[in-house]
């Protein structure tokens, strides 16, 4: 599975990876802080048997949480 990865605007700990392609507007998370998205990295593959491949089979959408802030 390619997946696309996205950060929270307004919190520089967060992420959250959606199916490549996707239209992430469409996405409802219920934290605010996913409200406001930036582009990070497209087409990422990731294993089939991932946690991540299973919460976006299941939600359409896996969050991320990072202790510190990522720097590309």
């Amino acid at each position: 599975m390619k997946v696309d990865i996205y950060k929270s605007a307004s919190s520089a700990n967060k992420y959250i990876s959606v199916l490549a392609n996707s239209d992430v507007s469409k996405v409802e998370v219920p934290d605010p802080d996913y409200a406001k998205l930036i582009f990070e990295r497209a087409a990422v593959e990731l294993d089939a048997k991932s946690d991540i491949t299973a919460d976006i089979k299941k939600h359409g959408y896996h969050l991320h949480l990072v202790k510190y802030p990522i720097n590309s």
